[in-house]
């Protein structure tokens, strides 16, 4: 078994604060490294093994022998609850279907066998380990007030609030004018959408008047008490109504849970979005959104997030991250061998640095493509900055230097394990951290946290600080449900079969077109 590691980074305001998301569960430490809090997103993670069987078996078989009263009143208690539901009808497979009715006695005992054989195979199976409730994002915003959670599966935004010491909060308060108010969420349907960081009463809907409506329909359709006049029909009038009201319950609890507020529709792509950012420039609010057709696209803010300014255009492979290290730079990643840095307001591409060459070089990477998965803008003082660039497999965080608009590789700082995330911790008084999870791909307990810190202007001669490895949210899984849940960039890109169903390659279209007119 594998620990799930720290996967997930953001800083809380400029006091030295790290959340970081690990399975369902939050952490927060303090500026000296220290566990400050857990919060739980959700449940936990089922077992993986055949010891979570074993335990519900031992539950349900270990009923007090003898005969004892006890033991009665527990068997009473499961005829009872089967008798309420039938049994699921059962198909007949293997042994089942081959006993004849010549031999009954010998058929019950085969039958017999080949449940309980079934049962055990069934038991044997591991169960699903991933659950709905994990974080596959974490945001906070820039004064560290909020922290936004989005947990895959279960199509949930958890909006958390920071009481500025560390401690996260369900219940949220009203934000000031000058806050930030909305939240863009992009969906791999290509849709962008308008959520309140923190719904109030403007944002909820109103369904009153169409339950109103709805129970106004019902009530006029079909016969009523004032139309009917016998006893019998008055009986089957009123059996009529409970199994509407029966009925409408029934659809009520089906129904799935929506949203109570207000969801605004923003813009869309025709492909998988995967990136976000929001610009301004002369003024004017921007919506920059990437997708996994190699197109970065420039719309107008809210409110005219319909009108589309221009494209940035050259990419050849999918786009999974796009960042904004400086105002009017635009840099963008994906499974191109290089970074882009655009003038993202004209659209036109500034230039390009390569990537994959230095992996193969300064990381040990071998082959011919990689998979970006992070890009993290560093600002420092005076007009230059700092980018770090993070891949899939690959254990380097690469370093960029911002300037005049234009990429230049620094250096590579080699891990212990493969880059997840990268957050900027800003401690008063002392030197900024870059904090880095890893997938260290160690297998028992370790008393590693696998949180990599890294001085920012530090020649070395500093020890960087070690943050601790709680115990309380410790996940156990197999090494392929990590890596289930961990690596998934690179799946983004395109195979043959994507690019001939998309109308992409249509030289391969064609060979296949006439293959099959041979």
């Amino acid at each position: 078994m594998a620990p799930l590691p720290f996967q997930f980074l953001c800083a809380l305001g400029q006091d030295g604060i790290l959340c970081a998301s690990r399975g369902d569960m939050l952490y927060t430490f303090g500026a000296d490294c220290s566990l400050i809090a857990e919060h739980s997103l959700g449940a936990r993670p089922a077992a993986t093994s055949t010891e979570g069987a074993k335990e519900e078996e031992e539950k349900r078989t270990q009923a007090p022998q003898n005969g004892s009263s006890e033991a009665t009143s527990q068997a009473q208690g499961v005829e009872g609850s089967e008798a309420a539901t039938p049994p699921p009808k059962r198909r007949k497979v293997g042994s089942e279907a081959a006993v004849s009715s010549a031999q009954p006695a010998a058929g019950i005992d085969q039958a017999q066998q080949a449940n309980g054989s079934q049962k055990r195979k069934n038991a044997e199976k591991p169960v699903e380990a991933t659950e709905k409730s994990y974080a596959i994002l974490l945001k906070a915003t820039s004064n560290g007030s909020h922290v936004v959670v989005v947990t895959g599966g279960n199509k949930t935004v958890c909006v958390l609030e920071h009481d500025g010491k560390g401690i996260l909060l369900n219940s949220v308060k009203a934000l000031t004018a000058d806050g930030e108010k909305t939240i863009l969420v992009a969906d791999k349907f290509g849709d962008v959408y308008a959520l309140p960081l923190i719904p109030s009463a403007d944002d909820s809907l109103d369904e009153g008047a169409a339950a109103l409506q709805e129970s106004t329909r019902l009530a006029r359709k079909g016969a009523n008490n004032l139309t009917v006049h016998t006893q019998r029909n008055l009986k089957a009038l009123e059996e009529q109504a409970r199994q509407r009201a029966a009925k409408q319950q029934q659809k009520e609890q089906q129904k799935e849970t929506g949203p109570t507020f207000k969801q605004d529709l923003l813009l869309g792509h025709v492909s998988m979005l995967t990136s976000v950012a929001v610009a301004s420039a002369d003024g004017r609010s921007y919506i920059l959104t990437g997708d996994r057709d190699e197109h970065i696209r420039v719309s107008r803010g809210i409110p005219q997030a319909h009108v589309i300014d221009n494209f940035c255009l050259g990419h050849t492979s999918f786009i999974s991250t796009i960042c904004l290290p400086q105002p009017d730079l635009l840099v963008s990643g994906g499974g191109d061998s290089e970074l882009y840095a655009w003038d993202w307001k004209a659209g036109v591409l500034k230039s390009k640095v390569e990537l994959l060459q230095h992996a193969k070089n300064e990381a040990n990477v071998d082959g011919d493509k990689i998979a970006v998965t992070g890009l993290y803008p560093y600002n420092v003082a005076g007009d230059a900055g700092l980018l770090m660039a993070v891949c899939e497999r690959v254990k380097a965080v690469f370093v960029f230097k911002v300037q005049d608009g234009k990429l230049t590789y620094v250096e590579t700082i080699n891990l212990a394990g493969y880059p997840l995330d990268v957050a900027f911790v800003q401690v008063p008084g002392q030197q900024s951290r870059m904090v880095v999870s890893l997938d260290q791909d160690i297998e028992g307990p370790s008393s590693s946290s696998g949180l990599y810190v890294h001085l920012l202007g530090s020649e070395g001669q500093q020890q960087p600080p070690v943050y601790p490895n709680p115990e309380g949210g410790r996940i156990d899984l197999s090494r392929p449900e990590v890596e289930k849940i961990l690596y998934t960039v690179g799946n983004l890109r395109k195979t043959e079969f994507d690019d001939v169903t998309a109308g992409g390659d249509q030289v391969a279209a064609g060979e296949i077109e006439e293959k099959l007119a041979q």
